[in-house]
């Protein structure tokens, strides 16, 4: 039977995060573009994902990858990040990383589609299947994270 987890959204402000503890947890993937810096670079989204994938949903895959790993690993590497969402994530850290490595290793990172400025992937992990989005600003800093669990 798939646990029942509350979902950690890492870019969400500060009353979210109180709704987060009370268990009622807002969908922040129905306004991801929103939630992205106002300078966030455009990403092309393919038809399908592919062997060939854009330059951009491969710098996605590989940042989501890494940002998981530290997370189950040492911690998170907040140079990755841009200053306002270090901020959030560091505000959470201590719910958000136990529920991580909760999630058990990771199987497999799938592609699943643009939403606004940000990739989506479907991370399976050993105890869990989630949905990822993240985003970047001009800069290249992750701009945009959140995840969930996988709508079955």
């Amino acid at each position: 039977m798939k646990t029942a987890i509350a979902a950690a959204v890492l870019l969400a402000p500060v009353p979210a995060l109180a709704q987060a503890a009370a268990g009622a947890v807002p969908n922040g993937f129905d306004r991801p573009a929103q939630a992205a810096a106002p300078q966030a670079r455009p990403a092309a989204a393919p038809a399908t994902a592919s062997v060939a994938q854009a330059p951009d949903i491969a710098r996605s895959e590989e940042a989501l990858r890494a940002v998981i790993a530290s997370a189950q690993g040492t911690g998170f590497d907040y140079s990755d990040f841009t200053t306002g969402l270090g901020t959030q994530i560091r505000q959470q850290e201590a719910q958000v990383v136990p529920l991580i490595k909760g999630f058990g290793a990771v199987k497999t990172v799938e592609y699943v589609k643009q939403e606004g400025e940000a990739q989506m992937f479907k991370v399976t992990f050993d105890n869990q299947v989630t949905e990822w989005l993240i985003g970047f600003d001009a800069e290249d800093k992750i701009a945009a994270l959140l995840f969930r669990p996988a709508e079955s």
